[in-house]
């Protein structure tokens, strides 16, 4: 059995998510992102996407990385957690891959917390491994109320 996800690159590691969950890739520079003073943590700010207002995730900022300039790369992966439509903020898509289950693995047991449960699985490609994400836990039941009532409010 085959796995496809897209495969995308925050500075020198890449991560992965269900392709199922994406439902379009948008270039970061054409879009305008509208910041939110003391939002949800994470929540870059807001966009407009053809009239749907959606939250801009910044994954670097959650997973503790240093922020870069945008550069012609910088991608937002339009997903759909649950209720939410969620623009993930990444520094590189590299493309859809099919990923064979054998050469994925669980999550080593060492970094399993609730702080983690975003890692899905490890896989193991080509130019190395691939932290495959569960989108569906990315943000907290709270933060994703939060990010609810947030567009609520903006509407």
């Amino acid at each position: 059995m085959e796995n496809r996800v897209i495969i995308f690159r925050l500075g020198s590691e890449r991560y992965g998510i269900d392709v199922e969950l994406v439902k379009g890739i948008e270039r970061a520079q054409k879009q305008s992102v509208v910041r939110i003073p003391n939002s949800v943590p994470y929540i870059k700010g807001i966009i407009n996407l053809r009239g749907v207002v959606v939250p801009v995730y910044d994954i670097r900022s959650k997973f503790s990385l240093e922020d870069i300039p945008t550069t012609d790369a910088t991608s937002l992966l339009i997903t759909v957690v649950g209720e939410v439509i969620l623009a993930i903020w990444v520094d590189e898509v590299e493309g859809i891959f099919e990923i064979e289950s054998e050469r994925t693995f669980p999550t080593p047991a060492i970094v399993k917390s609730t702080e983690t449960r975003y890692i899905l699985k490890i896989a193991h490609m080509e130019k190395g491994l691939a932290i495959i994400l569960d989108a569906f836990h990315l943000l907290s039941e709270e933060e994703k109320k939060r990010v609810t009532d947030m567009i609520e409010d903006v509407k």
